[in-house]
């Protein structure tokens, strides 16, 4: 597994490299190589440079610190079939389902590219005036001549948090989404509005999710999460009283969990993941 750090880029290099990496993507799927001996893996400049006709405006993201070369993304044209390709082992695949089964870290790649793609498509045009937006060179942004808007990749925060009881249990809900026989349960989450703090949208989403009052937030890690393009910012809290009452039109279902008697959680690679493993690990 990669240990190293990646460093962001937005300034493009002179030209792409030989031992250069490319996650181009489409619709939030990323374009890989299925690799009989080495797995999913990024395409290299050969072969990006085949299939280069089908790809918008090459986007630079950025090099691990321990390496000179690039990755690379770019949005593939709706048009573009992985098995008309010149060469074999073309595949889009959903980054939720190449979580746990790439290298974390370049998972951790393939979901800024993901979003960096989706920036680009979707700020071609300035929202005030509708003149043609031009990239800055010397900062991820688009810019508009006319009357000067920039614009950034979005980036919407969002908390997360494991809600401890002081007897010992966690609190644990599942979506009205997650269906089936076994629904998984996981920590509760949302958004930031703006001008509230942190801590205050913990209050506030556990309140509305499921109507209990906490206390002593402690923060914990944070995770980027693609989805389509968030950071989430994990918490813990204590409960201060109330009765669970779940949010009828999101939360199916919501109750305190023993160590010793845990329902379908979710896979480690996430940030709920570590939370979940966090308390257990605590005696």
């Amino acid at each position: 597994m990669t240990t190293s750090k990646f460093v962001p880029v937005a300034v493009l290099p002179d030209d792409p490299e030989g031992d250069d990496s490319w996650l181009f993507s489409r619709g939030g799927q990323v374009l890989l190589v299925d690799d009989m001996t080495t797995g999913m893996r990024p395409l290299t400049t050969d072969e990006a440079n085949q299939i280069v006709d089908h790809v918008a405006k090459p986007l630079v993201l950025g090099r691990f610190d321990d390496e000179t070369a690039h990755w690379w993304t770019g949005q593939v044209s709706d048009d573009f079939d992985p098995f008309d390709a010149p060469f074999p082992g073309l595949v889009f695949s959903d980054l939720r389902r190449l979580m746990g089964t790439l290298d974390s870290a370049i998972w951790n790649v393939a979901g800024r590219a993901t979003q960096i793609t989706d920036w680009y498509r979707d700020h071609q045009f300035c929202g005030r005036c509708g003149t043609a937006m031009e990239m800055d060179v010397n900062e991820r942004s688009m810019k508009c001549p006319e009357d000067g808007l920039v614009s950034y990749p979005r980036l919407s925060p969002a908390v997360i948090m494991l809600i401890e009881h002081p007897d010992g249990r966690a609190l644990l809900a599942t979506n009205v989404a997650w269906r089936g026989p076994k629904p998984m349960y996981s920590t509760l989450a949302g958004f930031v509005e703006p001008g509230e703090s942190l801590e205050d949208c913990v209050h506030r989403e556990v309140l509305e999710e499921v109507g209990i009052f906490v206390d002593n937030i402690r923060y914990h890690d944070s995770q980027p999460w693609p989805f389509p393009n968030s950071l989430m910012l994990g918490f813990f809290a204590t409960y201060a009283g109330g009765d669970i009452t779940p949010a009828p039109d999101e939360i199916a279902d919501a109750q305190w969990f023993a160590k010793d008697d845990l329902p379908n959680i979710p896979p480690r690679a996430s940030i709920a993941r570590a939370l979940i493993d966090d308390w257990l690990a605590r005696s």
